[in-house]
């Protein structure tokens, strides 16, 4: 209604009857706050998405640095000196409770990672690299939401403990026998 062409509405609808120019003029009110109430909406909207952006980037840039502080742990802990971390190293890893707080405050759960150590380090042929432990580690942030990749990751846990189980059991049936 601003401008040349709100004046003449009004009017219009003031001669034809006081009350259209009433209803009228509410209407223009009201769809103005509804889309400044919009506008207001989009622009809260995209500040949460920026800061919520800014913290996970710098939430990851502090999961790198602690991911980088347990390799150095893990390179004093290296005993073979060949870059990797073993089984045993990172049960010795995680047997320092600076590490266990260090992991703690990343959001990973160090039960978690005892009870998987044997699945991705048997995934892995005995040994990680920096790459791979640092992806391991912080694909079991809680934080991580779960995807596809997770349940065949889970499958295929299940599967090898399963063949595992079925396996000692027929090699004590066959030794009772």
């Amino acid at each position: 209604l601003s401008g040349t062409k709100g004046g003449p509405l009004m009017r219009g609808a003031w001669d034809a009857h006081p009350f259209y120019s009433l209803l009228f003029f509410c209407f223009a009110l009201l769809a103005n706050v509804t889309v400044m109430g919009v506008l207001g909406a989009v622009l809260v909207q995209t500040i949460k998405k920026i800061a919520e952006a800014e913290e996970d980037s710098k939430q990851a840039i502090q999961n790198h640095e602690a991911m980088d502080t347990l390799w150095a742990s893990i390179i004093e802990l290296d005993e073979n000196g060949d870059g990797f971390v073993t089984r045993e190293e990172f049960l010795k890893l995680l047997s320092l409770k600076s590490n266990l707080k260090l992991l703690t405050k990343m959001g990973v759960d160090p039960a978690s990672l005892i009870f998987l150590a044997d699945f991705i380090f048997d995934e892995h042929d005995g040994r990680l690299s920096q790459k791979d432990l640092k992806q391991w580690v912080l694909d079991l942030r809680g934080s991580q939401k779960s995807t596809i990749k997770d349940h065949y990751v889970t499958r295929a846990l299940i599967t090898a403990r399963l063949s595992h189980a079925v396996q000692t059991i027929s090699k004590e049936s066959k030794f009772s026998s």
